[in-house]
């Protein structure tokens, strides 16, 4: 059987996230997921988190901590970079808390300088270059991103710039090879991420609403890769984004 192959609709999971934790009182709706430590640092120090009973899920890396933005019922929580991890904690925390919102931002590459300069990313479909989706769809080249619409409709309510366009997943940060870019880039890529088709193919397969903006940082369309803002973001600029998230999380949260 080919690795494409590897979608199995119709057999059950050996191990579900109810094999291995409790579903809370606490319902949920809506869950804001950042990759950011120093925005979950900066909401701690600005006494806008409620740790939610000390619940948390463990892992051999640490804890991962879930909490409460004080006066809403959004939940949030930090994820780890790349697409099984970034998965697996979204199985386990919207099982926890019955969730069907998802909202979640992060840096990405930049594959075209001039057209995202300085504007939030949409992205509409990913290029599934990881291996989680395939457990959760079958095999395509892209995923269509489904709510993307209703991420440019808030954003434009609220005047902020933006564009939107495909991006490009993928598995192997050190293996992004220059004819794997050019491939991408003429296929209309505008960014390269870790976790976006991942995430979308599971909240297809779950039943969740995925709402996603990307924000650049390194940038890729040189001749030599110009790390710019990768790893060392202005705090600045990583909370406007936040804000911008939980905005859109207000907003989902009531329909």
């Amino acid at each position: 059987m080919s690795i494409i192959n590897s979608f199995d609709k119709n057999s059950k999971e050996i191990i579900l996230p109810k094999d291995c934790y409790e579903k809370r009182t606490l319902n949920v709706k809506t869950i804001l997921i950042t990759f950011s430590k120093k925005i979950i640092d900066n909401l701690k120090e600005k006494d806008l988190l409620i740790l939610v009973d000390s619940i948390h899920v463990s892992g051999t890396n640490g804890e991962h901590l879930f909490y409460l933005m004080r006066n809403t019922n959004i939940g949030i929580y930090m994820t780890i970079v790349g697409a099984p991890m970034t998965v697996g904690l979204l199985e386990e925390f919207s099982y926890i808390f019955n969730s069907k919102n998802i909202v979640i931002f992060g840096s990405c590459g930049v594959l075209d300088r001039n057209i995202t300069a300085g504007k939030i990313i949409v992205p509409t479909h990913a290029f599934r270059d990881e291996g989680t989706s395939y457990h959760y769809m079958e095999a395509s080249d892209y995923v269509e991103i489904k709510n993307y619409n209703k991420v440019c409709e808030i954003l434009s309510q609220r005047n902020i710039d933006f564009i939107t366009g495909k991006t490009w997943t993928t598995d192997a940060f050190y293996r992004e090879t220059k004819d794997n870019l050019e491939k991408r880039k003429n296929d209309g890529c505008l960014t390269v991420e870790m976790e976006v088709s991942a995430i979308q193919a599971m909240c297809n397969f779950r039943g969740l609403n995925l709402y996603n903006f990307l924000y650049g940082a390194d940038n890729l369309d040189t001749r030599k890769w110009d790390k710019r803002i990768l790893g060392k973001h202005e705090l600045d600029t990583s909370m406007k984004c936040f804000y911008i998230a939980l905005d859109i999380a207000k907003v989902v949260n009531n329909l």
